[in-house]
């Protein structure tokens, strides 16, 4: 089994590169090398791959082939404010967050859809779900990966190429330690990804949102009229 996975020098990639290492082997792609041959320490199986996402010319440069798995997981945030963000960040925050997926499926699809065979995965998150007011670049990501993973599962079904898309609440990693307001059912890093892996193996998963509980609360908030939403999310702006 061959891995490709996107942020894995940490967190929730950390994690997914120490589990499928135990199956096959891992491409570990990040920014942070010395992290990367610390996991590679721990299983031979993790294979380095030290690229800057935000930088798409490197990332179309990476080659791969006979891929089974791509976890598209790699992604940043900013700091939550009402203020209009500067173009620079919100450039950056894009291409990690979206732009740097196509580029780095550009170079693996194509041999799924020879092989007709693969999965990928998506590491999106329940803040595409609603937009907030106060991180409008990640949830406008999120949100746009969210109708991305969509459009490919479909474009690719006829491949028997796999597409699923998983929408995590809060979870504890480097991410969510950088904020500093309430994060409703805040979840363990170990039940976290516990959860990710059980969706990524079921084999007719192709979406999955979890804590439940938040998720509804977020669909149901979804259902009002656009003039009460808008009320609410004004009072966190």
């Amino acid at each position: 089994m061959n891995v490709i996975i996107t942020g894995a020098s940490r967190g929730i990639g950390g994690e997914l590169a120490k589990h499928y290492a135990k199956k096959g082997k891992v491409y570990a792609v990040a920014r942070d090398e010395k992290r990367l041959k610390e996991l590679q320490k721990e299983n031979k199986n993790i294979i380095p791959i030290v690229c800057n996402l935000s930088n798409i010319d490197e990332v179309r440069k990476l080659k791969f082939s006979d891929i089974d798995l791509v976890i598209c997981n790699a992604g940043i945030s900013l700091p939550h404010a009402p203020d209009f963000t500067p173009y620079v960040e919100f450039e950056k925050l894009f291409k990690i967050n979206f732009l740097s997926i196509h580029a780095l499926l550009e170079r693996i699809v194509p041999d799924m859809q020879k092989r007709k065979k693969g999965k990928i995965v998506f590491i999106s998150s329940l803040a595409g779900v609603v937009a907030s007011p106060t991180s409008l670049p990640y949830s406008a990501s999120k949100r746009a990966l969210n109708s991305y993973a969509q459009s490919l599962r479909n474009m690719l079904a006829k491949y028997n190429i796999k597409v699923i898309n998983i929408l995590p609440g809060f979870i504890k990693t480097d991410l969510t330690a950088k904020n500093d307001f309430y994060m409703p059912f805040l979840m363990e890093l170990d039940e976290g990804v516990k959860r990710i892996i059980t969706a990524i193996e079921k084999e007719k998963k192709k979406e999955y949102a979890f804590p439940k509980r938040f998720y509804y609360i977020l669909k149901i908030f979804n259902m009002l009229p656009i003039s009460i939403q808008d009320k609410i999310l004004q009072k966190f702006a």
